[in-house]
């Protein structure tokens, strides 16, 4: 299941639209490392229930290894891997930094409205109350998919990115 996962997942690299498919925003492994339950749950299964954290790490060793290889002829899937971030995912032993994650989930900076600690996100909303309906109340939701050190977002976000 890795390998087709991998197959498919790589298609805009081979099609060198991206270099890495994390960047492609309609690939399940993008939607994985943004957070949609459902794409992270896909990898979990892959990897017989793993936690999320050793599933993708598994799956960031398998597909990165088969996209730095070039594959099919010459006018057609070209891209590939580049060898420095093939490199770096197995120094790593695929595990996603934490940086990384941050930067995959930057939709928080902007769906999200805010992110910060609770205290700084009620001065915001505070500060810009008449941007919110009077029903709004002043709640804030923890950031979800990893351990972000109690970060929190002025809005929930359960809006499906992807569909």
């Amino acid at each position: 299941m890795a390998t087709v996962a991998a197959y498919i997942d790589l298609n805009a690299v081979r099609s060198e639209q991206v270099e890495d498919p994390a960047d492609y925003r309609f690939c399940s492994y993008a939607a994985a490392m943004g957070g949609k339950a459902s794409a992270m749950a896909g990898y979990r299964l892959i990897y017989g229930g793993r936690p999320f954290s050793e599933a993708i790490a598994a799956y960031r060793l398998c597909m990165f290894g088969k996209g730095a290889k070039p594959k099919g002829e010459l006018d057609k899937d070209r891209g590939v891997i580049p060898l420095d971030k093939l490199d770096d995912v197995i120094r790593r032993g695929g595990k996603v930094e934490v940086s990384e994650l941050l930067r995959r989930r930057v939709r928080y900076f902007s769906d999200g409205m805010g992110i910060g600690s609770k205290c700084f996100l009620k001065g915001l909303y505070e500060e810009n109350r008449e941007c919110f309906p009077d029903s709004r109340k002043a709640r804030f939701a923890s950031m979800k998919g990893s351990d972000w050190g109690g970060l929190q977002v002025v809005r929930d976000l359960k809006v499906d990115l992807f569909g």
